[in-house]
């Protein structure tokens, strides 16, 4: 289509219009398009939320009984032994925070945060394999199959999984090279999809069929792993703002054509503070 940069909805607009029986629904199709990014990467979103909450609560409510030994924990979670706040008072303590990562307006100021996010994270990554691998128990004697039930659950995760899907597009348009996009997402995508598989087998062995929502919550208590939950939790805070941006960029650009110069900053901030506010 001779053009520099294309949004998903675009994508979907321009591919009906070349399909004579649909081209005139293809502006439906690129809403409909934009409406299901909307509601995943939101979704995404929300479960940032969860997953620091969760963490950081943990560690606060263990703080007292943390030691510097790190024996293996058959419980499979770390011991709580002063109960603090409910989980969504810590989500409102780190609201604040999410407010002002999304006032940064440009995937090009969130690469170095990122870089530091991900860092931050293989690090993380590294501590829970060689604590999972290390404390595998033989001989292993878990189910080979799940239960039907959880497979709606398991679906979710593996969406879930691949999250940076929606902010594909956006990265391509940004880069300085497009044309080697194709090489980045190769490579991205098959590094996290070995990680995935790995880590999610690894854990599994470790810690057996009771295993916790994230494998953070399942670490022992000593400092070395609760500082691993606390690194985790700011690459995930970090990351949130790359999530976040792909919502933004549909929703908020048709809202401050609507308004005056003048007031296109605060519409812009008020917006991206209602967004994570709905979240």
């Amino acid at each position: 289509m001779n053009q520099p940069s294309m949004t998903y909805g675009e994508v979907m607009q321009y591919g009906m219009e070349n399909m004579s029986w649909l081209r005139r629904h293809s502006r439906w199709g690129s809403r409909m398009v934009n409406l299901f990014l909307i509601i995943t990467q939101m979704g995404f979103c929300c479960v940032y939320f969860v997953f620091l909450s969760d963490n950081v609560k943990q560690v606060v409510e263990a703080a007292n009984a943390t030691t510097f030994s790190c024996q293996v924990n058959h419980t499979n979670q770390t011991e709580v032994l002063v109960p603090s706040f409910d989980s969504r008072i810590y989500m409102l303590i780190v609201l604040p925070f999410f407010i002002l990562l999304v006032f940064i307006p440009n995937l090009k100021y969130l690469a170095p945060l990122s870089l530091i996010a991900n860092l931050v994270m293989t690090l993380s990554l590294i501590l829970i394999y060689v604590y999972s691998i290390m404390n595998i128990t033989y001989p292993i004697d878990l189910p080979k199959v799940g239960r039907f039930k959880d497979y709606p659950l398991f679906f979710g995760t593996a969406i879930f999984a691949f999250e940076g899907i929606g902010v594909v597009l956006p990265l391509e348009n940004k880069m300085q090279r497009p044309q080697r996009f194709t090489e980045v997402l190769f490579l991205g995508m098959g590094i996290v999809t070995f990680l995935y598989i790995s880590l999610g087998t690894v854990g599994y062995m470790c810690f057996g069929e009771h295993i916790g929502g994230s494998i953070t919550l399942n670490l022992p208590n000593c400092w070395t792993y609760q500082a691993v939950k606390l690194l985790y939790c700011f690459g995930i805070f970090i990351t949130f703002a790359l999530q976040f941006y792909v919502p933004a960029e549909i929703l908020i650009p048709p809202a401050l054509a609507r308004v005056g110069e003048r007031w296109e900053k605060l519409v812009d901030l008020m917006l991206r503070t209602f967004l994570v506010i709905i979240t």
